[in-house]
C-alpha cells in the first residue's frame, strides 16, 4: 500500500474531504474509537477542543492508505495495515476515525487519529512525537507490498526512479480548486523548465504554456496562470531557491503578482473570456453522457449495498432470536448452569456469531468487488475521455497564449441568440452520423434492387467485404493485443509473487541456519570444556609414568558401573564431575580404572545433553599413549 500521511489541523475542511460525495462514488464510515460522539464530524470537534487547552497546533495524524488498482484488499488487511503503522509510530490506543473512499474503480482508506494523551509522568496533556513518520511509513509501505506479493513501485525499489509527476497534498487540491489536472500542470512547468537555460528563455516557454514569471509575496519565484492561479515554482518543479536564482537570477527583477494580474485583465478581453468559456461548455458537454451513465450506475449500486445491509441486519435479529431461545430462564436456566449444558450452548452460540459474521463480511465484501470491477471497466472509457480532454486543454491553453502574447482577438463565438442555427447545424450532423453508421446495411439491402447491374452488383459486394474484413481484422487485432497485455500482466505478477516467496523463503532459510550455527557453537564449547578437563580429576601426575594393568580384583565392571550412572540423578552425576575432590595417592594400579570411570561418566553426561559421543567398543583405549599425550600436553602448559 502506498502511505501518505500528515500532521495537520482544519477540522472543518478534513470533515469536506472525508464526506465529499461528489468526488467519491461510495463514503463508508468504518470506526470511530475512542470519543463521545458517534459522528465524525463530532469526533473531530472534540479533538479540536481538547487541543483548545494545549499549546499544540498541529492536533491530528492523518494517514491515508491506497493499494494496487489490481489487489483485492478485504477490510480485514487494511486493519492490519493500521495496526503496523499505530504500533511504527507509537500511536496504539489513542482515538481514531476510518473512512473507506471508493473512486474511479479503487478503494482506499483514511485513517485520523489524535495525537493528544494524558502524562502521568507529567500531570499534562502532551502531544505524541511524530518524529521521521515519513521514513517509518515508507518501511511499513515496502513490507505491506512485500507481505502481499503485490508488484512494488519504482519508487520503492530505487528511489531515484520516483516519477517526477508525484503530487503532494498542497499541490492537488491547489489544481483543483483552479479546475486544473494535477499531474498535466506539473508537467507542463517542469517540461518549460527543462527547455531552457536562462530567464529570457524560460520566461518565453512559461508564456507558450499560458503562464507569466512573476515574483511572489512570500515565494520567490511564482508562475501566474491566465485562469488566475498562482504556483509556487519551488513546489511545482521541486527545485530549491539556490538552484533558481542560479538560472533565473534575483526575484526583486521581476514584475510582482498585482502587476502581472493587471497584465492579464488588460490583455483578457471580452471576446476572450467568451472563447474561454466555450471552450470549457464544449468540454463539459462531451463529458455530460458518461457523467450521467456514472451518477446512475453510482445510484443502483448504493440501492443494492443498502438492501444487502438491511438483508443482513434483520438476518441478524432473526438468528440471534434464536440463539437466545436455546438458553432457558428461571429453576430450568439454573439447572441448565448445574448439569454443564449451559456451557455447551454457549461456545455453540458463540462459534454461530462468529460464523455469521464471517459470512456478513465475505457477503458485504463480494458486493463491493463486484461493484469496483463495473466501475473499473467504465472507467476505461473515462481514461480515453480524459487524454482527449487533456489534449485538447492544451491546446486551447496555446490558442489563448498566443492571443494573450500578440495581444489580437480570437474567432467570434456564437451567442445565446444563435441557438436555433446551433440545433439546426446539431441535427444536420446526426442526420449525417446515422446515415454513415447505416452504409453498410443499405449496401446489402441495394443488392437485391433490378436496376443495378451485374458489375455493380459485383463491386459493391467486394466493397461490402473488404469492409467487414476490414473491421473483423480490427476488432481482431486489438483483442489480442489485449489479450497479450493481459498475459503478459499476468506473468509479471506471478513472477514477482514468486520472487517475494523465495526471498520469504531465503529469510527464513537463513535464520534457521543461524540458529543451527549457535547451537552447534555452543555444544562445540561444552563438548571441547568435557573433552579437555585436566586429568589431575583421576590422579595422574604431571610428569610420564608407567600404568600397570590392575589385578583381577582391583578391575572395573563397566556395564554395572554403566547401570549405575544411568539410575543416578542429573545433580549427583554432574557433582562427581565438576565437583573438586582431594588429589589421592598415587597408585599405579587404579590409575586406568579412575580413568575409565571418569570417561563413562563424561559420555553419560554427553548422552543426556543430547550430544553423541563415540560409544562404539570396538577399540581399545592404550592407557601407555594416553599418559604420554597427558604428560605432553602437562608440559606445555607448565610455565617456563
Amino acid at each position: 500500500m502506498i502511505l501518505k500521511a500528515s500532521q495537520r489541523r482544519g477540522t472543518g475542511e478534513l470533515v469536506k474531504h472525508l464526506l465529499n460525495f461528489e468526488e467519491n462514488d461510495h463514503i463508508t464510515v468504518h470506526e470511530i474509537r475512542g470519543f463521545v460522539s458517534d459522528e465524525l464530524a463530532g469526533a473531530l470537534q472534540e479533538i479540536e477542543a481538547i487541543s483548545r487547552g494545549t499549546q499544540c497546533r498541529q492536533f491530528m495524524f492523518s494517514l491515508s492508505l491506497s493499494p494496487p488498482e489490481y489487489a483485492d484488499v478485504p477490510v480485514e488487511d487494511f486493519e492490519s495495515a493500521i495496526a503496523d503503522v499505530e504500533k511504527k509510530l507509537n500511536l496504539v490506543d489513542q482515538p481514531r476515525i476510518i473512512v473507506f473512499h471508493e473512486k474511479n474503480g479503487r478503494r482506499h482508506c483514511h485513517c485520523v487519529w489524535s495525537r493528544l494523551k494524558w502524562s502521568d509522568h507529567a500531570q499534562r496533556m502532551i502531544a505524541i512525537r511524530m518524529s521521521h513518520f515519513k521514513l517509518k511509513l515508507m518501511e511499513v509501505s515496502r513490507f505491506l507490498f512485500l507481505k502481499h506479493g503485490w508488484k512494488l513501485p519504482k519508487g520503492m525499489q530505487r528511489t531515484s526512479d520516483r516519477s517526477p509527476w508525484q503530487l503532494t497534498r498542497h499541490e492537488y487540491r491547489q489544481a483543483v480548486r483552479f479546475s486544473q489536472d494535477p499531474q498535466a500542470l506539473k508537467a507542463l512547468l517542469k517540461s518549460a523548465w527543462e527547455q531552457s537555460d536562462s530567464k529570457e528563455t524560460f520566461a518565453h516557454a512559461l508564456q507558450e504554456r499560458g503562464f507569466l514569471l512573476a515574483r511572489g509575496d512570500r515565494r520567490g519565484f511564482v508562475a501566474l496562470d491566465i485562469t488566475g492561479g498562482v504556483y509556487s515554482l519551488t513546489r511545482w518543479l521541486d527545485i530549491g531557491t539556490r538552484d533558481l536564482k542560479a538560472r533565473l537570477g534575483k526575484p526583486e527583477a521581476l514584475p510582482a503578482i498585482a502587476q502581472a494580474k493587471d497584465f492579464l485583465s488588460a490583455r483578457m478581453s471580452e471576446n476572450l473570456t467568451d472563447y474561454l468559456a466555450e471552450a470549457k461548455r464544449r468540454a463539459k458537454d462531451v463529458r455530460a453522457p458518461l457523467v450521467r451513465e456514472i451518477r446512475t450506475m453510482v445510484v443502483v449500486q448504493r440501492k443494492e449495498r443498502q438492501s444487502l445491509i438491511e438483508k443482513q441486519k434483520a438476518r441478524w435479529v432473526e438468528e440471534t432470536r434464536v440463539r437466545v431461545a436455546r438458553l432457558p430462564l428461571g429453576f430450568r436456566g439454573i439447572w441448565h448452569k448445574a448439569t454443564g449444558a449451559y456451557k455447551q450452548v454457549r461456545a455453540r452460540n458463540e462459534a454461530e456469531t462468529r460464523a455469521a459474521l464471517e459470512r456478513d463480511k465475505k457477503e458485504l465484501h463480494e458486493l463491493v468487488r463486484s461493484h469496483l470491477l463495473e466501475r473499473q471497466e467504465l472507467q476505461k472509457t473515462v481514461k480515453v475521455y480524459k487524454e482527449e480532454q487533456k489534449a485538447e486543454a492544451l491546446r486551447i491553453r496555446r490558442e489563448i497564449a498566443g492571443y494573450v502574447a500578440t495581444a489580437t482577438e480570437p474567432p467570434q463565438t456564437a451567442k445565446p441568440t444563435d441557438t436555433v442555427t446551433i440545433k439546426a447545424e446539431m441535427a444536420e450532423v446526426q442526420s449525417k452520423i446515422a446515415l454513415l453508421t447505416g452504409d453498410i446495411t443499405q449496401l446489402q439491402s441495394a443488392l437485391e434492387s433490378d436496376l443495378l447491374s451485374d458489375d455493380m452488383r459485383g463491386a459493391l459486394r467486394r466493397m461490402i467485404e473488404v469492409t467487414l474484413e476490414t473491421l473483423h481484422l480490427k476488432k481482431t487485432e486489438e483483442k489480442t493485443r489485449e489479450t497479450r497485455a493481459q498475459d503478459r500482466e499476468r506473468e509479471y505478477v506471478e513472477r514477482q509473487a514468486q520472487f517475494n516467496e523465495y526471498i520469504r523463503q531465503y529469510a527464513e532459510l537463513q535464520v534457521r541456519q543461524e540458529e543451527e550455527a549457535r547451537k552447534r557453537a555452543a555444544n562445540r564449547d561444552f563438548y571441547g570444556i568435557v573433552m579437555n578437563m585436566s586429568y589431575a580429576l583421576n590422579g595422574i601426575p604431571r610428569w610420564e609414568i608407567s600404568v600397570m594393568s590392575p589385578p583381577l580384583e582391583r578391575a572395573l565392571d563397566e556395564r554395572a558401573y554403566s547401570d549405575t550412572l544411568r539410575q543416578q540423578s542429573n545433580s549427583e552425576l554432574l557433582k562427581t564431575v565438576f565437583t573438586p575432590r582431594p588429589r589421592p595417592a598415587i597408585n599405579p594400579q587404579l590409575a586406568t580404572v579412575n580413568l575409565r570411570s571418569s570417561v563413562l561418566e563424561t559420555k553419560e553426561i554427553l548422552r543426556r545433553a543430547g550430544l553423541r559421543p563415540d560409544d562404539s567398543d570396538t577399540h581399545t583405549v592404550n592407557p601407555k599413549k594416553s599418559l604420554k599425550a597427558s604428560a605432553k600436553f602437562n608440559a606445555q602448559q607448565r610455565p617456563s
